[in-house]
């Protein structure tokens, strides 16, 4: 039978493994890189979530500022607020932005680009909101199509792509994806004359052309 000192001395020798358990735990925790550490998440809304008009400004918004920025839709106001800042008031994601676009070179919120509001709720806290985080705000009217000419000229402050050649100037980005043909339903293409009296413009033209006679004159 072993004695009191021995017990005595296998009792703090436990108690000593503890305390340096625990400690050497804590020492972890603060060696954990920054880049490690668990980030504030931005779900990304499916795209088969958005309207025809959603659909045809994200894919104008692709074209145009898609090689230098991820562009991410339905993002929640306070999830974004809260993930861009820096240990602040947390905001309730009250409100939800139709785009936003991270740069790809410091994955940070750049802008935001919204269309108008069917609801015709206030959304001046929004804009209060994205302006005290820096964030560019651009309202666009709810349209068929959005021109890539126009949407270049709005975002041109935060691309480092070159100037469009003339073609892409006038090219548009319509509902290129959604539109069907009178005649027989199948998709149409947005395509411009090549040549004739109508060199240069801009036509809907069925899938199934010359078979199928569907051919459109395309309005903005």
């Amino acid at each position: 039978m072993q004695n009191p000192s021995t017990w005595i001395a296998i009792l703090l020798t436990l108690v000593v493994a503890a305390v340096l358990f625990r400690l050497l735990r804590k020492e972890r925790r603060k060696e954990i890189p920054e880049a490690r550490r668990p980030q504030p998440t931005i779900v990304q809304s499916s795209t088969l979530n958005l309207s025809v008009v959603e659909q045809c400004c994200l894919q104008t918004l692709q074209q145009v500022a898609g090689a230098e920025f991820n562009i991410r839709s339905k993002v929640l106001l306070g999830d974004l607020i809260n993930a861009n800042s820096s240990g602040g008031q947390q905001v309730a994601p009250q409100q939800t932005l139709d785009f936003v676009l991270f740069s790809k070179k410091s994955n940070k919120p750049t802008c935001v680009v919204q269309l108008q509001s069917l609801s015709g709720n206030d959304e001046s806290p929004m804009t209060r909101l994205l302006e005290l985080s820096a964030i560019t705000l651009y309202r666009l009217p709810r349209k068929s199509s959005y021109s890539i000419s126009a949407m270049q000229k709005l975002l041109q402050p935060h691309l480092e792509k070159p100037t469009p050649s003339p073609d892409e100037m006038i090219a548009t980005i319509s509902m290129t994806a959604f539109r069907q043909c009178k005649h027989c339903h199948a998709p149409m293409e947005l395509k411009r004359a090549s040549g004739g009296a109508h060199k240069g413009m801009l036509f809907w033209v069925c899938k199934a052309y010359p078979e199928c006679p569907g051919v459109e004159l395309y309005s903005e």
